[in-house]
């Protein structure tokens, strides 16, 4: 049970719906960089508004001024978190799914989860370019690279890629934010590169 816990249930601290001292963040429901001041600040019973330590290191629920969803921020932590990468369009609703769940574990630190969900992707990628199903998961990155799916400059991101989806799945090891920030840009590239980039042209 962390501090923020305690004093709740001890009654040490309460909700007080106002103007707060603005915040800049990325919401993790629409996904803009916004600066709010508009929200709930946790506030120490009987301490001036100005004055008192939570105020003052802007704490509390933040309402993004985008899409007037509420963000709580405590010291380091944010509840929803940041949904590392960005939407990419134009691509198969069913590819698309694995590839937002994927951002949603980042977005509530689940880094092996991300890593395993972004596993999943590059293997339905792989299927919807046309290899074949059932094949092992070094096979489906082999076919995105050999068949230039993947940039002629990526052999590096390849080999990390291949390394992080075998620890993930056969070795008791936790993945970490790194980890989940590398494979999740680089389902993003691979992404716009073949799907959304390619929809723009055609739409022209």
């Amino acid at each position: 049970m962390n501090d923020l816990t305690v004093d709740i249930f001890a009654g040490n601290l309460k909700w007080n719906e106002t103007n707060m001292i603005s915040r800049s963040f990325t919401c993790g429901y629409c996904g803009a960089y916004v600066s709010s001041e508009k929200g709930m600040p946790l506030l120490e019973p009987g301490s001036g508004y100005n004055t008192n330590y939570y105020q003052k290191n802007n704490i509390g629920v933040y309402i993004c001024n985008n899409c007037c969803m509420p963000t709580f921020i405590y010291k380091d932590i944010q509840v929803p978190g940041n949904r590392y990468g960005s939407p990419v369009k134009g691509v198969p609703e069913e590819v698309n799914n694995v590839y937002e769940e994927a951002r949603s574990c980042y977005a509530v630190n689940a880094y092996t989860g991300t890593v395993l969900l972004c596993r999943k992707l590059l293997m339905h990628v792989a299927v919807d370019l046309g290899a074949d199903e059932n094949l092992r998961f070094i096979e489906y990155i082999n076919f995105l690279n050999e068949h230039h799916y993947v940039s002629v400059k990526s052999n590096e991101w390849i080999d990390q890629i291949r390394k992080y989806g075998n620890e993930a799945t056969h070795e008791i090891e936790v993945s970490s934010k790194q980890d989940a920030q590398l494979i999740l840009k680089f389902c993003e590239m691979l992404l716009k590169m073949n799907y959304e980039y390619p929809s723009i042209v055609n739409n022209d």
